[in-house]
């Protein structure tokens, strides 16, 4: 398990080969973004796609609740616990 600490410290490969071993959670869309969620144990990942260029543009990963606030309207309450 890694902790966020030092899946912060990692290139987008590599967090990105650590996101797809988690639990994908759901997505949501943003313009010409796709940001899918991932419950990784210890904290979330946010994976952002960029639709119109076919590539992840960016993987950050966090712990805090705010941040899980756009997801509120796609899933049940207690999926979101972490």
């Amino acid at each position: 398990m890694v902790s966020l600490f030092r899946f912060l410290d990692l290139d987008i490969n590599e967090k990105a080969n650590y996101v797809w071993q988690g639990t994908y959670i759901a997505t949501r869309t943003e313009t010409d973004k796709r940001i899918l969620l991932y419950n990784l144990g210890e904290f979330y990942a946010e994976v952002v796609y960029d639709a119109l260029n076919n590539e992840i543009t960016y993987i950050k990963g966090f712990r805090a609740n705010s941040h899980l606030v756009p997801y509120m309207n796609l899933l049940p309450y207690d999926s979101l616990s972490l």
